[in-house]
């Protein structure tokens, strides 16, 4: 018991590092493979008595301020060409206080507090209490009625902009990313060593990974690989892609009696749990698991032949990593799995967005300068714009040929050193205008089946929602179950055990943010 409460303490303060690092993993890992509003009756009354947003917002604003975060080495400079650009283009000055992204909450709340925010404020845990608080005392204006209006940004997924509403106010437009995103790499000179192919279900799967690790699959005649490789934090977000696979809820679902229920209510988190404790006690995957931190290490070293992603654009980064130890490793994607063969798919549905951009009260005073900084962030979405954003700066780092981007090594890296935390500041981080002459064949297949698996995407019923009892309590509460899982999967507990797990769990809290979460949602259908 000592070690998971170790492990605990851990995962608590790895889980602060991981949700801080999202952005910089997104914008690290996309560059190169992408692809109903609510407001106030005032707001609306305001907006119909015009013609058009563009009649107010014609003539832009002379300078636009933002706050963003970045994560580079340095910060973006005033002097940056593709800051000259963005403010020739969209004929304001562009002027963005950068913040580191380790100092940028603490910045947001200083600033929160002050009443002393820039007009345009990335906004990166859009639920975050400090930010909900700030938006119920209005600080924040209601974009929702406005959006219809601009052509770019009359296009974001509604269901990602639901997504991001506060208290079902449009306070935020989501810096949108793609919604079908999770799957696994697979050793494919694995397969064919134990002659098999590429897994359709989740039984496939197991028997997939059990030869991995009985079946000598790296023919070196030692007992020394297993199927695949699993850090501490990713037992909850792949048990819930397999009990999605089964046809469950991502995260927070719907009962029969429709209310709002977490998906280990269902039989389907159990089984995908109970498949997981399976494959632990078959050694099928590594079994120091609830302390490591590192899944990596154990594929690129040849020890493990599978890694679940949480983003299936990071397997072009774990390729490299693979081959640079062996290089005549091949390697395979997969994003489906089904629970039966006659089943129909299903798969995670990412929330869409990472952050979002919000529009301060105190900094906008009139509807007329909100209209004009919508109209700012609409041109970011035009071609030109998105090639901006995308490649930076064309002849230095990157270069147009029959149509297309070609980069060197020299421009990839200017790129990543002065282009790519400016993405941080357009709601249009997967718009592709150019796209990249002879990309490699996985990059193509990352692109393709995230566009073709979106329409399979289950979604998280409760993101449009806020249980303030969650907010106050709900990272304890967490932490709490996700200890039960572990110890369920590596036998500590047994099914009894893990029912009781669930019944703490209600009782500390967990039925109040149901009945906050339920509440909400009857009221919204």
């Amino acid at each position: 018991m000592g070690l998971l409460k170790n492990v605990k303490l851990g995962r608590q303060i790895l889980f602060v590092c991981f949700t801080s690092g999202m952005v910089l993993s997104a914008a690290a890992c996309g560059k190169n493979t992408a692809s109903s509003s609510s407001g106030s009756s005032d707001s609306q009354t305001r907006t119909e008595g015009s013609t058009s947003p563009f009649q107010d917002a014609a003539d832009p604003l002379p300078q636009i301020t933002l706050m963003a975060n970045y994560t580079g080495a340095e910060a973006p400079t005033d002097d940056n060409p593709l800051i000259q650009k963005i403010s020739e283009y969209t004929g304001s000055e562009v002027k963005v206080t950068w913040v580191p992204q380790s100092a940028y909450s603490e910045k947001l709340n200083t600033l929160i507090a002050s009443k002393d925010l820039p007009q345009i404020t990335t906004i990166r845990e859009v639920k975050n209490a400090g930010f909900v608080n700030a938006v119920r005392s209005g600080m924040f204006w209601d974009i929702g009625p406005y959006l219809d209006q601009f052509p770019n940004l009359s296009r974001i997924d509604k269901t990602v902009l639901k997504n991001v509403q506060i208290d079902g106010q449009q306070v935020l437009i989501p810096k949108v990313r793609e919604i079908s995103r999770e799957g696994g790499i697979i050793r494919q000179d694995w397969l064919e060593a134990v002659g098999m192919e590429m897994p359709a279900t989740i039984e496939e799967l197991h028997d997939v990974l059990y030869a991995f690790t009985y079946n000598d699959p790296d023919q070196n005649g030692k007992n020394d690989t297993y199927g695949f490789s699993l850090k501490y934090n990713a037992l909850p977000r792949f048990s819930t892609l397999l009990s999605i696979y089964m046809g469950g809820p991502n995260t927070w679902g719907i009962d029969e009696n429709g209310n709002v229920m977490p998906e280990f209510y269902s039989d389907t988190y159990t089984k995908s749990l109970t498949w997981f404790k399976q494959a632990y006690s078959e050694g099928l995957f590594n079994q120091d698991f609830p302390i490591c931190k590192d899944e990596m290490q154990n594929f690129t070293s040849g020890a493990a032949g599978m890694l679940f992603l949480g983003n299936l654009e990071d397997a072009a980064t774990r390729v490299t990593d693979l081959t640079a130890v062996y290089p005549n490793a091949t390697t395979d994607i997969f994003q489906l799995l089904k629970a039966e063969p006659d089943t129909p798919y299903h798969i995670t549905g990412y929330q869409g967005y990472t952050g979002g951009l919000a529009f301060s009260r105190t900094a906008v005073k009139t509807e007329e300068e909100l209209l004009k900084l919508l109209a700012f962030l609409d041109k970011l979405g035009d071609p030109e714009m998105a090639d901006g954003m995308n490649w930076g700066i064309e002849g230095e780092s990157y270069t147009v040929k029959d149509g297309g981007v070609e980069q060197t090594k020299e421009q990839s890296e200017i790129y990543a050193r002065k282009y790519n935390d400016i993405r941080q500041i357009t709601p249009f981080y997967t718009t592709q205008n150019l796209t990249a002459n002879n990309q490699p064949e996985l990059n193509q297949k990352i692109i393709r089946l995230m566009n073709e698996n979106a329409q399979y995407s289950v979604h998280n019923v409760v993101l449009p929602f806020i249980s303030d009892t969650n907010v106050e309590t709900g990272g304890d509460l967490e932490n709490q179950i996700n200890d039960a899982k572990i110890k369920y999967v590596i036998g500590e507990l047994d099914l009894d055990g893990w029912k009781a797990a669930i019944e703490d769990w209600k009782a500390a809290g967990g039925e109040q943010i149901i009945k906050e979460y339920t509440q909400q949602y009857q009221a919204g259908k």
